[in-house]
C-alpha cells in the first residue's frame, strides 16, 4: 500500500473498486486511528453534535453506517446516546470498534447490498465520511432514507473530494427536489485541520420526509 508521510492511502479519495476498498481498510485498520487523530479528525464529534442539536434524546435509537473502527460511535457516546447499533464492510476495522464496547450491535455488511432493516427502526442514521468518493456511490443516499420512518433524520458528512464530485451533489440535491428529504441544516467545518492544505468537510442534517 503506497502512503503520503501522513499515513493516508494515496488512492483514498479517488474512484476504485469495492475489493480494493476492502483491501486499504485491512491494512488500515491497525493504524488508522492513530493516523487519523494526528491529523486532527474533527468530523466525527462535529457530527455527533449537530445530530444532538436536532435530536436531543439520549434514548434515540441510531445506526452508524460505515462505523468503521468505532469514532463517531464514540462521539455519538460523548454527546449522551447510549443506543447506537454499527455496520460496516470491513471485519478488520470492525473487530477494532468491538474493543471500544461503544455499540449495543455491531454487523458486517455485504459490499453492494443495504442492511435487511424496515423502516422505523431507528430513529437516526448517521454516515460520517462513508458517503464519499472512493467508499460509498452517490446513489446510496436514496435507499438509506428509505430505512427512515418520516420525520426520521440522516446526519452524513462529505469530505473536500466528495463536495468537488458532481455526482454526490447532484444526489443530494435529488433527494430533496424529489420531496424525500428536507435539509434542515448544514455546515463546512474541520476535518483533518493537522494535515497539509486543512481539510474540511461539510455536515448535512435530513429530515426524512
Amino acid at each position: 500500500m503506497t502512503k503520503d508521510k501522513d499515513g493516508f492511502n494515496t488512492k483514498l479519495w479517488a474512484p476504485r473498486s469495492t475489493q480494493e476498498t476492502l483491501q486499504i481498510y485491512a491494512d488500515w485498520a491497525q493504524t488508522y486511528e492513530a493516523d487519523v487523530e494526528a491529523a486532527g479528525y474533527a468530523t466525527p464529534s462535529r457530527l455527533a453534535h449537530a445530530l444532538w442539536n436536532h435530536m436531543p434524546n439520549m434514548d434515540a435509537e441510531i445506526l452508524d453506517f460505515g462505523c468503521g473502527t468505532g469514532l463517531c460511535g464514540l462521539a455519538l457516546r460523548m454527546v449522551g446516546y447510549h443506543q447506537i447499533d454499527g455496520t460496516d464492510i470491513s471485519p478488520e476495522m470492525l473487530a477494532v470498534a468491538r474493543q471500544k464496547k461503544a455499540y449495543r450491535t455491531l454487523t458486517r455488511g455485504t459490499p453492494g447490498q443495504m442492511p435487511l432493516i424496515a423502516a422505523g427502526t431507528y430513529d437516526a442514521i448517521v454516515a460520517c465520511g462513508v458517503i464519499s468518493l472512493g467508499a460509498a456511490p452517490a446513489d446510496i443516499l436514496t435507499p438509506i432514507l428509505n430505512l427512515l420512518a418520516p420525520g426520521g433524520i440522516l446526519a452524513l458528512s462529505y469530505n473536500e473530494a466528495t463536495l468537488k464530485d458532481a455526482s454526490y451533489m447532484d444526489a443530494l440535491a435529488d433527494v430533496q427536489s424529489s420531496g424525500q428529504a428536507r435539509l434542515q441544516w448544514s455546515e463546512n467545518g474541520p476535518h483533518l485541520p493537522e494535515k497539509p492544505g486543512a481539510q474540511t468537510s461539510t455536515i448535512y442534517i435530513l429530515e426524512r420526509l
